[in-house]
This record gives structure tokens, C-alpha cells and sequence, in this order.
């Protein structure tokens, strides 16, 4: 190869490597940039969802705050499903015992 071939050769991989790490640079500055974005989303919401919980429920300084309270629907505690479900499994197992003596079939 003549010299200013070489030359130009090492020149465009030169290039082409500055393009490579100019477009890395540009992608990693702007996964930064969304971070940032979103951290400071989450910190704002999070401030904001303390403030809601510091703040005085209305019915705390009325007069109908027995009423409100038995307006609302009063969900089950974690545990009541599973004994529920617990006893509901149990019941039909006995049930089940007695109807297998009734159906053998005896020689």
C-alpha cells in the first residue's frame, strides 16, 4: 500500500472510532438524564403522599364522623379469607367420608 493510503485508511477508522464513542457518550448522558428524571418523580411523589397523610382527614373536626366511618365499606382482614377458606375446605372432606361408606359395594 503507498503511504497516503495508509494515511487515509487510519484516518477514517479514527473517525469512525470518535463517531462510536461520541454516539456511546450521547447514549449514556441521556439513560442519565432519564434516571435523574425519574428519581426525581418518585421523590416528589413520595413527598406528596406524606403531606396527604399529615394532613386532617375532614371527618376528624366534624360532627358526622360516625357517619362517614359507617359509610365506608369495611374490608376483611388478611386472615379471615384463609380461615374461611380453611373451614370450607374441612367441611366438605367430612361430608365426602360419609358418602364413600354409604357407596361400597361390599362381595
Amino acid at each position: 500500500m503507498k503511504n497516503s493510503t495508509k494515511w487515509k485508511v487510519g484516518l477514517l477508522l479514527t473517525s469512525l472510532a470518535c463517531a462510536a464513542g461520541a454516539t456511546a457518550a450521547l447514549v449514556l448522558l441521556q439513560k442519565k438524564r432519564e434516571e435523574e428524571v425519574y428519581h426525581e418523580a418518585e421523590l416528589k411523589a413520595m413527598d406528596e403522599l406524606e403531606e396527604m397523610m399529615r394532613e386532617e382527614s375532614d371527618c376528624d373536626s366534624c360532627a358526622c364522623a360516625e357517619e362517614c366511618a359507617a359509610a365506608e365499606p369495611s374490608y376483611p382482614q388478611p386472615d379471615e379469607p384463609a380461615e374461611a377458606a380453611a373451614e370450607a375446605a374441612a367441611a366438605p372432606a367430612e361430608d365426602e367420608d360419609e358418602d364413600d361408606d354409604e357407596h361400597t359395594i361390599e362381595d
